[in-house]
């Protein structure tokens, strides 16, 4: 039996097994849930029996959801303590945001002149949603869907790809600022809107300096 205390998933209300969602599927939702909530904190051990008897499921979904988890970078695997949440140090954080402060302006710079009023239209969609998100760890989720929803329609797809991983390897790391300083969701929701103005303005060089400043802000806050 593991040392950690038991798992007690809260209920992830509209995430159920069904015809549409798999037990894989539900699994991967519940634990990604919960380690973005810090339910699972991190370099929490993540034990396949524990885990399965908890969410009611074989230990075969529970070990694809940590494999997928994995490909997010939510989960890594110890030789020594097998699947944990993934910890990162504080090095390797402030190396994740050096890098991200020179792919993600550049990224940005790229998309502006491929902004279509579509998108500029399902931006501030999310962006609505985000202010009503009442979920700490599904607004990290939001957010990131929102910074990707522009690198991925409008800049280079290579480039698009690296900064997905760069966002996957610290988004539990947000997530965990957000609960320590609460504050952060307003100041991060405010840039988000002058982002959005900026783009809409189709002005390159305010939409740099915002997605510079926002990633300071989130740099400061989890380092």
């Amino acid at each position: 039996m593991s040392d950690e205390p038991a798992f007690n998933p809260t209920p992830a209300g509209d995430i159920t097994i069904s015809a549409r969602a798999t037990a894989h599927e539900y699994v991967r939702s519940v634990l990604r849930r919960a380690i973005l909530n810090g339910e699972l904190g991190i370099g929490r051990r993540l034990v396949q029996t524990e885990l399965a008897a908890n969410l009611d499921v074989s230990t075969t979904p529970v070990r694809e959801a940590l494999r997928d988890l994995a490909t997010e970078g939510l989960v890594q695997f110890d030789p020594h303590r097998g699947a944990i949440v993934t910890e990162l140090s504080t090095q390797e954080l402030l190396d994740i945001y050096e890098i991200r402060l020179v792919l993600e302006p550049l990224a940005m710079r790229q998309a502006v002149p491929r902004i279509t009023d579509e998108l500029i239209a399902t931006l501030r969609r999310m962006h609505d949603k985000m202010l009503e998100e009442p979920n700490s760890g599904d607004w990290v989720d939001r957010n990131r869907v929102f910074h990707m929803a522009v690198y991925e329609t409008a800049a280079s797809s290579r480039l698009a790809s690296i900064i997905r991983n760069l966002q996957d390897a610290s988004m539990m790391y947000v997530s965990s600022s957000l609960l320590h300083h609460p504050s952060l969701r307003q100041q991060a929701n405010a840039e988000h809107a002058h982002i959005l103005d900026a783009l809409a303005k189709r002005d390159a060089d305010a939409a740099v300096a915002m997605i510079t400043e926002h990633l300071e802000t989130s740099r400061s806050a989890i380092t």
